[in-house]
């Protein structure tokens, strides 16, 4: 009716759209008619079968873990550089561009302007850790607030210079001289801004800052004498998400290959792109290892009898989706009002749709069953391994009589 979904504790989802997204990876898959086509191709085979299934994904985030990391900023006058350090650890999560891009966008300098500087709790005290999907915009909003700090000092020298500039060029003007291209823009460069406001033998600024972002909008943020001053629950902001996958099972063995992988999430208006699909990739990538692969193995002294990749069966390029198709949300009707610069996180969340596999191999299972005579229902474990599938396949020699 128009309203947002209420979870079973009480929190509104707020800007929900997990159903949009369902539908619209069943359409950009077709869903619908490869259904039939899996249907045709297990009526033809009885020993490979193939399964199709589509998952959504709401996933709440809360800023709790890294709320109140900070960042500094740094500005070089010399030639305009400018040194970034902040408070989240660098795992290959994209962190150090996501707050470059967000400090040169502040700034109005350009990105290659800026450098960011190793993690080191000398510099940046009362680090939080790194974890929990939200990091790359606890800081990114933690250095954007330096920047704006930084903006308000160089806000009077900039607008000197577009002053000096703006008569420099009605006077070349008025005395009817040419006027160089370049001349033309009254704009003054970020180079020209940061040098007069800090030069060895001219005016003097601050041009360093630091930014904090602590918000307080779950339950855990209180003030200063320990009472609650957020809103009643763990989460600050939902993300949500859809997928499509289809496997084929060889019913002998239990070997499964993923035929192809759709994936539509919503980031809102995403950072960067680029490192946002990789996240999402690598969460999948994650997520398929979970689920179907990685089994630890206790023996009955409770040793761990999986140390090592000839045991533990992490996934391989093999395992993954011979087709993987992942697209961000494009035509939301704005940024989202959560999160930072109109951002989402992205990272952990992910994970779960590699679970439309796991959906995928069970109705493969059940047409295998279906063939055998079995029930199809049965139970499955978790990881659900080669072997486990093979076992749940209900294969029996009397089966093989030609």
């Amino acid at each position: 009716h128009g309203q947002a979904p209420i979870t079973p504790w009480k929190q509104e989802m707020e800007f929900y759209n997990a159903d949009m997204l369902y539908e619209r990876v069943k359409s950009d898959a077709r869903y619908k008619a490869r259904c039939q086509e899996v249907e045709q191709f297990n009526q033809e085979h009885r020993w490979r079968k193939r399964g199709i299934s589509v998952v959504p994904l709401c996933y709440g985030h809360s800023y709790i873990y890294a709320a109140g990391s900070g960042a500094l900023v740094n500005i070089h006058s010399s030639d305009g550089s400018v040194t970034v350090y902040h408070g989240g650890c660098e795992i290959g999560q994209g962190i150090h561009v996501k707050v470059a891009q967000v400090v040169a966008m502040t700034l109005g300098c350009q990105v290659d302007s800026v450098k960011v500087g190793e993690t080191n709790t000398d510099i940046i005290p009362n680090m939080r850790f790194t974890g929990g999907s939200i990091t790359s915009e606890i800081c990114c909003e933690a250095a954007r607030r330096a920047c704006l700090e930084l903006n308000a000092t160089l806000e009077p020298h900039r607008q000197f210079l577009r002053k000096k500039k703006k008569a420099a060029l009605e006077e070349k003007k008025s005395k009817g001289e040419y006027i160089l291209p370049d001349e033309r823009d009254t704009e003054p460069s970020w180079t020209e801004v940061v040098t007069a406001a800090n030069a060895l033998l001219g005016h003097q600024e601050k041009l360093s800052a630091t930014g904090i972002f602590s918000p307080t909008s779950n339950r855990y943020t209180t003030d200063v004498e320990g009472n609650p001053n957020g809103k009643p629950f763990h989460g600050d902001y939902f993300t949500y998400g859809a997928a499509c996958s289809e496997v084929e099972v060889d019913i002998l063995t239990g070997e499964i290959q993923t035929l192809r992988s759709d994936i539509l999430f919503d980031v809102g208006k995403s950072i960067n792109a680029g490192i946002d699909i990789g996240q999402i990739e690598g969460a999948f990538a994650w997520g398929i290892g979970y689920y179907l692969f990685e089994e630890p193995l206790m023996d009955s002294k409770g040793v761990d009898r999986t140390q090592g990749v000839w045991e533990y069966k992490p996934p391989m390029a093999s395992e993954m989706p011979r087709e993987l198709s992942v697209e961000l949300v494009r035509d939301n009707p704005g940024p989202a009002p959560v999160g930072v610069l109109g951002s989402k996180a992205v990272a952990e969340p992910p994970f779960m749709l590699a679970y439309s596999i796991v959906g995928a191999v069970k109705k493969a299972i059940a047409a295998a069953r279906k063939d055998a005579g079995a029930s199809t229902v049965f139970d499955l474990p978790m990881p659900v391994t080669i072997d486990a599938i093979q076992r749940a396949c209900a294969v029996t020699p009397s089966q093989m009589k030609c």
